[in-house]
């Protein structure tokens, strides 16, 4: 039985809980309440849930607090896949702040992204990645990506119901396989 007197914020680390009342999150919407534990205790979660409930914190708080806990290890740790590039650079705006705040590297990639910055990622790698199924795919192509990429140790999928029946969804699957046979 769960102790009524906690809430899942404070099962994440001190720094995102730090954060988590800066950003004036209280208490945790129901999904949050739901989710963290569940993402902390290392389960795969589909999360379904109306707009506006804190999904994107109920998956990524979590993993935040355990990518801070985990040894530095050189790559790419954490996967953000999104189904458009115009919701990669909306996620980027929204979790640059957290990131920020916590000396964690955060990136995005897609097709038109700059050779500047893909030289940049190859060099120097996020340890935390948004990008598109199409992208992924494209980047386990590529040999010095790829090993940056055997360190994911965490991957988010966001608005996987717009991928999911279609050959994008495929896409995504196999690019996962792929990912998990490195």
């Amino acid at each position: 039985m769960k102790d009524s007197s906690r809430n899942a914020f404070e099962l994440l680390v001190k720094p995102v809980r730090r954060l988590v009342e800066q950003r004036g999150f209280s208490k945790p919407t129901e999904p949050q309440e739901r989710t963290i534990p569940k993402v902390l205790e290392g389960k795969n979660v589909l999360l379904i849930s109306p707009t506006a409930t804190g999904k994107t914190e109920a998956a990524f708080l979590p993993v935040l607090s355990m990518l801070l806990q985990d040894p530095q290890v050189p790559g790419i740790r954490v996967l953000y896949i999104t189904p458009l590039r115009a919701l990669n650079r909306d996620m980027l705006e929204r979790l640059e702040w957290w990131c920020n705040n916590l000396d964690i590297k955060l990136a995005v990639r897609h097709g038109d992204t700059e050779t500047k910055e893909r030289t940049r990622q190859a060099r120097s790698p996020p340890n935390i990645l948004i990008t598109t199924p199409e992208t992924l795919q494209a980047i386990l192509s590529g040999w010095i990506m790829r090993q940056h990429l055997q360190s994911v140790k965490w991957v988010i999928i966001d608005e996987v119901h717009e991928m999911a029946d279609s050959k994008r969804g495929s896409q995504l699957s196999l690019a996962l396989e792929r990912l998990k046979s490195m």
